[in-house]
């Protein structure tokens, strides 16, 4: 099973120019970036661009797609967004192993668990059986 995380940042919609851009970071480290005027020492190592996926997401999300290397600890994920001359940032701090896992199979469960309720609870709501 892939245990890859998502982070999404939501920013203000404006028309400014130039921008919207987008980076994220953890705990300091640049994991990817959609600003094309990056800085060259500022590119991150290839194992992480490898790993990481930053993205916008119309009309106003910044996206971050990592698979991490491990669980061990809590990490703090900043997403930056440029817009016209400023960059405006939000940071949170999450561990992995905190998170739910989205599977297909939990997916199809909490499903079937919706689906036996309503079957249940049909005969009632029709007025065939009395409650």
């Amino acid at each position: 099973m892939e245990k890859n995380v998502r982070v999404d940042c939501e920013f203000p919609m404006t028309d400014k120019i130039p921008g919207p851009f987008c980076e994220f970071k953890q705990d300091g480290r640049l994991m990817g970036t959609t600003y094309p005027n990056n800085p060259v020492h500022l590119i991150p190592p290839i194992e992480t661009r490898r790993r990481a996926n930053v993205t916008l997401v119309p009309p106003n999300i910044c996206r971050l797609t990592w698979m991490p290397m491990s669980e061990d600890r809590a990490y703090t994920y900043t997403c930056r967004v440029y817009q016209g001359s400023t960059w405006k940032e939000n940071s949170m701090a999450f561990n992995q192993r905190n998170l739910l896992v989205c599977s297909a199979l939990s997916i199809v469960a909490h499903t079937a668990l919706l689906i036996s309720m309503v079957m249940a609870s049909l005969p009632v709501s029709m007025g065939f059986l009395s409650a």
